[in-house]
C-alpha cells in the first residue's frame, strides 16, 4: 500500500476530516445531509472504519451528487453540486494529506507542495486568505508599484482542465492508488440528472471542469494555474491571485499592459478567458494605484483599506432581507395565533442579524480605515429602529400568549407530548 493512501485512510486522518465536515454540515439546510449526518453521529467510529476498509481495498465509490443552479449577479446561472457527508470526509482526508507539513509526506508529492504553497496564491491554503492577500497588495504599494491590472476568470470551475490536473498529480505522486482516488473524487455524476436536463451544460459531466461544491475544486484550480503563477511573477510583475481573481502589479502602465496580455495568453492555453478593461463588465480594470481600486471585497487606496461599496451594500441588503422575512413570519404568527417550536420569533430574528453583523465584521477586521464601520452602524441602527417600532405596534395588539410566541420564547403549555401521548415522568411518580 502506498504511503499517501495509507495516511489518508488512517482513522486519525478520517476522524480529523469527520470533525471538520461535521461542523460544516451542521449548518446545512439540506434535509438529505442532515439525515445522513444523524446516521453517522449515531456511531461515527463504525462508519469511519467502513470508509477505511473501502479506501484500503480500493472499493470506495463516490455517490452521485445532487445538483442545482444558482443565479449570478449578472443574471446568468452556475451549477452547484451537493456532496454526501461520507464523500466530503474522503475529500477532506485527501486535502489533509496534500496540505500536510510533514516532511515524510511532502517527499512523496514531487512538485505539488511547491505549487500548493505558492507565495502569491491565497485561496485554498489553510494558512493564507483574504487578509494575507491584501497584506501583500499593501506591500506592493509600499514598494512603489504604480499600476495594477485587475480581472477574474470567466466561468472558472467549469473550464478547469481536469485531465491536466490529474495528470500533473500522477506525474508527481508515486502512490498510484492515491492518484486514482484523487482522479475519481474530481468526477461528477448527478443524482437528479433528469431534473436538470435544461441546465446540464452548467455541470462538468465530461473530462473538463470541476464541480462547484467539491472540497477539491479550489485545489484543482490552483494546480491548473501553476504556470500562470510562475510567469506572472517575473520580469517586473507581481501577481496576487485569489483563485480566479487576480491583480497584476507593475512599475508602469506599459508593463502592466504587457502583464495583462500575458495573463490572457496563458489562460487561453487552458481554454479560459478573463474580463478585460473597458469591456463593459467593470470586472476588468487597468489603473494607477493612486486612484484606488476594488479587490476581494476591499477598497484599496494608498491612504488605507476599507470595505468596498459593494460589500457594504451586500451587508445592508442582507440585514434588510432578514428583517423583511422576519416581519412576514411574525405577521403570520400573530394572525394564526400559534408558533412552531423551531420558528424564529423576535429574539431569534435579532440573533440572526447579530450573527450576520459579527461574521461580516470578523471578515473585515484587518481593514485600516474603520470609518466605514461607523457609517454602517448608523444605517443598521436605522433599520433596527424601524423594525422595533413596527414590532411594538404588532405586540400591543396581541394577547398574552401571542406576545410570548412573538417574542420567540416557548410556552410550556405547548410542549409536545412524548410518543405515547403522556409525560415520561408524571409529577409525584416514583
Amino acid at each position: 500500500m502506498g504511503k499517501l493512501i495509507e495516511v489518508a485512510s488512517e482513522l486519525e486522518t478520517l476522524h480529523r476530516a469527520w470533525r471538520l465536515v461535521r461542523g460544516q454540515v451542521r449548518r446545512t439546510a439540506w434535509p438529505q445531509l442532515a439525515s445522513e449526518l444523524g446516521r453517522l453521529e449515531s456511531d461515527p467510529l463504525r462508519h469511519l472504519r467502513e470508509i477505511q476498509r473501502k479506501l484500503r481495498n480500493e472499493t470506495y465509490a463516490f455517490t452521485p451528487k445532487w445538483g442545482y443552479t444558482k443565479r449570478k449577479s449578472g443574471g446568468s446561472r452556475r451549477g452547484i453540486t451537493v456532496h454526501c457527508v461520507q464523500d466530503r470526509i474522503v475529500q477532506r482526508a485527501i486535502l489533509c494529506v496534500l496540505h500536510s507539513s510533514e516532511e515524510r509526506l511532502r517527499r512523496e508529492q514531487g512538485r505539488l507542495p511547491e505549487v500548493l504553497n505558492c507565495p502569491t496564491s491565497f485561496a485554498g491554503n489553510p494558512k493564507r486568505g483574504v487578509p494575507e492577500a491584501i497584506g501583500m497588495i499593501v506591500e506592493q504599494l509600499q514598494r512603489g508599484r504604480t499600476f495594477v491590472a485587475l480581472s477574474d476568470v470567466k466561468d472558472f470551475f467549469p473550464l478547469i482542465p481536469r485531465e491536466r490536473v490529474t495528470a500533473f498529480v500522477a506525474e508527481n505522486i508515486r502512490d498510484a492508488a492515491f492518484c486514482r482516488l484523487f482522479a475519481t473524487a474530481l468526477e461528477t455524476e448527478l443524482a437528479n440528472h433528469a431534473d436538470l436536463e435544461r441546465w446540464l451544460s452548467l455541470f462538468p459531466l465530461d473530462t473538463v471542469g470541476v464541480a462547484q461544491g467539491s472540497m477539491l475544486s479550489v485545489l484543482a484550480g490552483n494546480i491548473a494555474l501553476r504556470d500562470f503563477d510562475v510567469e506572472l511573477n517575473a520580469n517586473g510583475l507581481t501577481t496576487v491571485r485569489y483563485l480566479d481573481d487576480f491583480a497584476i502589479f507593475a512599475p508602469d502602465r506599459g508593463t502592466a499592459e504587457t502583464g495583462f496580455a500575458l495573463a490572457r495568453r496563458l489562460l487561453a492555453e487552458l481554454g479560459m478567458t478573463c474580463y478585460a478593461p473597458r469591456d463593459g463588465s467593470q470586472k476588468g480594470v487597468l489603473t494607477s494605484v493612486t486612484e484606488g481600486f476594488d479587490f476581494l471585497g476591499c477598497r484599496v487606496h494608498p491612504s488605507g483599506i476599507s470595505p468596498s461599496r459593494r460589500a457594504r451594500q451586500q451587508l445592508l441588503d442582507g440585514i434588510a432581507s432578514l428583517l423583511r422575512d422576519g416581519r412576514e413570519r411574525l405577521k403570520t404568527m400573530a394572525q394564526s395565533g400559534n408558533r412552531r417550536r423551531a420558528e424564529a420569533g423576535y429574539a431569534q430574528i435579532l440573533t440572526q442579524i447579530d450573527r450576520k453583523v459579527r461574521g461580516w465584521g470578523d471578515a473585515f477586521r484587518f481593514i485600516t480605515n474603520r470609518v466605514a464601520f461607523a457609517q454602517l452602524d448608523r444605517e443598521i441602527d436605522r433599520q433596527l429602529a424601524e423594525f422595533r417600532g413596527w414590532y411594538a405596534r404588532l405586540y400591543r395588539l396581541a394577547d398574552v400568549k401571542s406576545r410570548r410566541r412573538l417574542d420567540g420564547i416557548s410556552l410550556l403549555s405547548e410542549t409536545p407530548p412524548n410518543d405515547f401521548g403522556e409525560p415520561d415522568h408524571p409529577v409525584g411518580s416514583e
